[in-house]
């Protein structure tokens, strides 16, 4: 991206209100994206559809201060979908029953806590008690908290560091 630095290269990018930048080097584009919260509804049949102002007013205005290349810019093509997210307290959700393991409600927090993430559904795929963080933590109680729907989140206790 000409003007982002001496490179021409711009990582994935999330800005404030969790706007996120990726750049498509195939396709030569930039795919911009925002989950908001305003719980529409759900349905297995429904399609979501874009919404032009969806990227007019929460998206564009931060997108162009951030990053003034940006600015005039507007969607080539656009799509909705649905967030997979736990609306409890926004924290992922992993557990097993019988022989299906769970890892879900990530979005929003996915990317920062992958690799937590897939060092507790290991230990829980594994039926092994114990599972150790990056940063050494380990996560003892895990079997234990994977029993039942009552310990909805079993991160929530760690978010420091994830």
């Amino acid at each position: 991206m000409k003007g982002y630095n001496d490179l021409y290269v711009m990582p994935f990018t999330i800005l404030p209100r969790r706007i996120y930048v990726k750049p498509e080097i195939r396709e030569e584009s930039f795919w911009v994206g925002l989950s908001d919260n305003l719980g529409r509804h759900y349905a297995l049949e429904e399609d979501p559809k874009p919404e032009e102002n969806f990227y007019k007013y929460p998206i564009y205005p931060v997108l162009s201060k951030y990053l003034p290349q940006f600015t005039g810019a507007s969607p080539a093509s656009m799509w909705a979908g649905h967030y997979d997210m736990n609306p409890i307290d926004g924290q992922p959700v992993i557990f097993k029953i019988g022989n299906i393991e769970v890892a879900a409600g990530t979005s929003g927090s996915g990317i920062t806590k992958a690799d937590a993430i897939g060092r507790i559904a290991s230990a829980v795929a594994l039926d092994i008690d114990e599972a150790e963080l990056f940063d050494g933590t380990s996560l003892s109680e895990i079997y234990g908290a994977c029993q039942g729907y009552h310990n909805i989140s079993i991160l929530q206790h760690n978010r420091i560091g994830i």
